[in-house]
């Protein structure tokens, strides 16, 4: 299926397209204007767009407009009502008026800003569109349970919706955070060892933007997250998140493939984090929790496949394969979803939804736009699957990250690599000592 996607609004429509390119192939542009211009294009070459969305508020041409010569063309062109674009209209006006206004004009629903992958698919689902299956490596259609088994997608809904997501702790961090409160350690050796601990990070950043704890300035690492909630409330929520029991940490399939993923997530944090001192950059969001952060659909995929094999949703045991193309194929969705849910900020959505392209970006996000946050979490977790830290998914020992797009795009020469590397190693000596 085709997509285009226009919005003026640059966020909203690389949101929309990280989104969208789950259901189809999308195309963007920024004006009305040349969403038309594209229309007629894709009729022209005999591929015609399936599904458009529409912002509806754009200068020069706004989405009714739009709308109306979307309509007018498909009746000239005598396109059977079978075979007629879908059009959605997309905004952040919620006025009834304005709703009913649109759907009278012929559009096929209407999406009110903010929006997430889970309100877009229940709109697309009522016009019989679903996600797309993923080609497989070796090129044929993915058939496995994991998309075509609905109580993979009941599960993944049920999760989201019908109980809090929580994810499992580092097995040593709980020991070695009570000896540094014991021998009276200071706030920064506590921040250092709990920072590498993706569910206490990801848990103490979200309470600290809570409303009850939320200040004027949005916290970003887990050192503005403790300044804000105290050593007390920090201590109870760590005792509280390494005190749970979980299947997956008894269960050796689903702990082995938890440990890559830690150690995966930490190497490309500590990456991150020494990539941006590197080139010296001033970043939108915090590099080190970023890079933590990138793979945390990963660990919430894990949970939510393990407890529904545990309760035999699958009719059986789920081979590691099988996980592991699961949570490849669909971690950053979930990542993004997740994260959303607990109202990270915008740079920390994108990261976990948009970390694995290595090569450099097509249409009007060019690589030269891409946030530099992005491009360092990109490269880092490239950097950190060379270096052995992955799932084993496939075979990185003989890439050379000196040699990739991203390492010249963000003009990272051998000399800084091979520092890089070096740093790495030191660092993860000690974060190993978690396991």
């Amino acid at each position: 299926m085709k997509v285009l996607i226009a919005d003026d609004e640059k966020v909203s429509r690389i949101n929309l397209k990280l989104i969208m390119q789950n259901f189809g192939e999308c195309e963007s542009v920024d004006n009305g204007k040349d969403a038309v211009a594209m229309f007629h294009n894709a009729h022209q070459q005999g591929t015609p767009f399936s599904l458009i969305m529409l912002d509806l508020d754009m200068p020069d041409m706004d989405g009714l407009q739009v709308l109306s010569e979307i309509i007018a063309a498909e009746t000239k062109l005598g396109v059977p009502k079978t075979q007629k674009a879908k059009v959605l209209m997309v905004s952040s006006f919620t006025d009834k008026d304005l709703v009913l206004r649109c759907i009278q004009s012929g559009c096929d629903g209407y999406i009110a800003k903010p929006f997430g992958i889970h309100i877009i698919g229940k709109k697309l689902s009522k016009l019989g569109i679903r996600m797309r299956r993923i080609p497989s490596k070796n090129g044929a259609a993915n058939t496995s349970d994991d998309i075509n088994n609905p109580n993979f997608k009941v599960g993944i809904v049920t999760a989201f919706e019908g109980k809090k997501i929580t994810l499992p702790t580092l097995p040593r961090i709980r020991t070695k955070f009570r000896e540094l409160i014991i021998t009276g350690a200071g706030f920064q050796s506590i921040a250092n060892l709990l920072k590498k601990d993706v569910a206490i990070s990801a848990e103490l950043i979200r309470m600290s933007n809570s409303a009850y704890y939320k200040g004027v300035i949005e916290n970003k690492s887990l050192e503005q997250a403790l300044s804000r909630i105290g050593a007390a409330a920090a201590e109870q929520a760590v005792a509280d998140l390494t005190g749970r029991q979980f299947f997956t940490m008894t269960n050796k399939k689903y702990r082995t493939l938890i440990e890559k993923v830690w150690r995966h997530s930490i190497a490309c944090a500590y990456a991150s984090e020494i990539t941006a001192k590197l080139l010296n950059l001033e970043l939108a969001a915090d590099s080190f929790t970023m890079g933590l952060l990138h793979d945390i659909g990963k660990l919430a995929l894990l949970e939510i496949m393990a407890d529904m094999e545990r309760t035999d949703k699958f009719n059986g045991s789920i081979p590691i394969a099988k996980l592991i193309d699961t949570i490849s194929t669909h971690h950053g969705v979930v990542g993004a979803k997740l994260l959303e849910k607990w109202k990270y900020a915008y740079s920390y959505i994108a990261g976990a939804s948009n970390h694995e392209d290595s090569g450099a970006d097509k249409d009007e996000e060019q690589q030269a736009t891409v946030p530099k946050e992005i491009l360092i979490v990109r490269f880092a977790n490239l950097a950190a699957k060379s270096m052995g830290y992955n799932l084993g998914e496939k075979d990185y020992s003989g890439l050379a990250v000196e040699d990739s797009e991203l390492a010249y795009d963000l003009k990272l020469n051998l000399i800084a690599i091979t520092k890089l590397k070096e740093q790495l190693t030191e660092e993860m000596k000690g974060a190993m000592e978690l396991f």
